[in-house]
């Protein structure tokens, strides 16, 4: 038992890669789709399900800080939560256990995009085998962090106004720049503003590689947006809480 359990927080990398779209990366994304898909469907607010989330996205996310801390794996340029997901869940976790909606609302955004971009193509993983927390805490955080942000959107109806918009894409614009600079400081490449997980435009101009992110994730956000606010039918019945 202990032998299994050392196993799973080991700290040693395997240097193997995750199979994208393999067996298990494909029930991965079915498991993701249904529970998806039934939350759309339902839309139905229990806030016994918002604590479950919130509790176990704050789990998992005080689980793989205390693995990088213990084992001292990458802890600067990895161990910290400064990607957009980590983010993300941070802020909806709280949101959702703490009824915070501004919270909730950053949270879904940079959750929703996030969450479906790294199931599909999970292409910065740890170099670990699974069994290994790193795997664990990857698949399942992106998937209740999806979960979470479906049902605040669909579910609580939590609605973005205008103002909202733009506040969210001043903070999103704010942190490319702080963590560029701190990519840059640390070596590290938190948010992906120093190169790409899959190789696309590395060989770019660092400076213009950058700029091009945060182009991106303004055109995704904007994107987000204007399809929630065209597929949503209940829009009189939306939230919209500044």
């Amino acid at each position: 038992m202990m032998q299994n359990i050392k196993y799973f927080f080991r700290g040693v990398p395997d240097n193997t890669k995750f199979v994208q779209f393999g067996l298990s990366h494909l029930w991965i994304l079915i498991v993701s789709t249904l529970v998806s898909y039934i939350i759309i469907k339902h839309k139905e607010e229990n806030r016994r399900l918002e604590i479950f989330i919130g509790t176990v996205l704050i789990i998992q996310q005080g689980a793989l800080y205390m693995w990088y801390t213990a084992t001292n794996y990458n802890v600067l340029t990895q161990g910290l939560p400064l990607y957009h997901c980590r983010i993300a869940i941070l802020f909806l976790s709280i949101g959702l256990l703490f009824n915070k909606v501004p919270l909730m609302k950053l949270g879904a955004y940079w959750g929703l995009a996030g969450a479906i971009i790294a199931l599909v193509i999970p292409a910065d993983m740890d170099p670990f085998m699974f069994p290994h927390i790193t795997m664990v805490s990857f698949f399942m955080g992106h998937m209740f962090l999806l979960w979470g942000s479906i049902y605040v959107l669909y579910a609580k109806k939590i609605g973005i106004t205008k103002t909202d918009l733009k506040r969210i894409l001043t903070f999103t614009n704010t942190y490319c720049v702080v963590i560029y600079i701190f990519n840059y400081m640390a070596k590290s490449n938190y948010g992906f503003m120093n190169s790409s997980p899959i190789q696309v435009g590395n060989n770019l101009n660092h400076f213009m590689y950058g700029i091009i992110v945060i182009l991106i994730s303004n055109i995704v956000i904007n994107i987000i947006y204007h399809v929630l606010n065209f597929t949503t039918k209940e829009k009189e019945e939306l939230v919209l809480v500044d």
